[in-house]
């Protein structure tokens, strides 16, 4: 991670033992995390305080708003806010949606701890300039 200041994360995630295991993953990574499991509850954190955050890690396939959409109101709320995309249930196909709204960084799950520090290495330096891969 970042020297100095501790990236401060918004993540969403709807199951919650996922989010409980990839919470602990970024806290080892060195980040201070909020976690959500709602899509307007996640809006709603995002719109009380959106200088607060660094990056939002958002699942893409989420009851109520997808994990696309949500990036794009924070981006209404926030341009050029950096968001990575951490999916298991999207397919790849998913990739060129996400790049072609504007928003460059997808991974999918299972991903080792190095290789989400990376992503979200590269996620955070290139905001919203990154490329659909899979570090």
């Amino acid at each position: 991670m970042p020297s100095g200041r501790r990236p401060h994360i918004l993540y969403l995630e709807d199951d919650k033992d996922v989010q409980s295991i990839t919470t602990t993953m970024l806290e080892h990574l060195g980040c201070s995390v909020r976690g959500e499991t709602d899509s307007f509850k996640a809006l709603r954190t995002f719109s009380e305080e959106p200088d607060a955050f660094n990056l939002a890690i958002l699942e893409t396939l989420m009851p109520q708003l997808s994990g696309l959409e949500l990036a794009a109101r924070f981006r209404r709320i926030r341009p050029g806010f950096p968001v990575l995309f951490y999916t298991g249930r999207a397919n790849r196909s998913w990739a060129p949606k996400i790049e072609a709204a504007g928003f460059g960084w997808v991974v999918f799950k299972p991903l080792p701890i190095d290789k989400l520090g990376v992503a979200i290495r590269e996620a955070l330096k290139g905001g919203a300039k990154g490329a659909a891969r899979k570090p």
